[in-house]
């Protein structure tokens, strides 16, 4: 989990201009939820799943879920570990 929120957090970094400690900060003050915009989450989805080797699937819970890093980290956990099972 905790990996997967690094990702997030370097790609938000990456996005923002922001140091990582920067967005990693912003985020615990903001209760993680995600400071973008619905398109820039789809890339930032779409470069998870290509890290992770995994596929999100395209549901009401995981346009939720891409509201919180956090809620976002556990989503992509739930899929590795779907995909580990198979």
């Amino acid at each position: 989990m905790e990996e997967i929120i690094g990702v997030v957090v370097r790609l938000l970094a990456a996005e923002s201009g922001a140091s990582e400690a920067d967005v990693r900060d912003e985020l615990q003050q903001g209760g993680w939820e995600m400071p973008i915009d619905s398109l820039r989450i789809v890339e930032i989805l779409t470069q998870v799943e290509q890290q992770f080797d995994v596929e999100v699937p395209a549901e009401v819970d995981s346009a939720r879920a891409t509201r919180s890093v956090r809620a976002f980290a556990e989503l992509v956990q739930a899929a590795c570990i779907t995909r580990d099972r198979s």
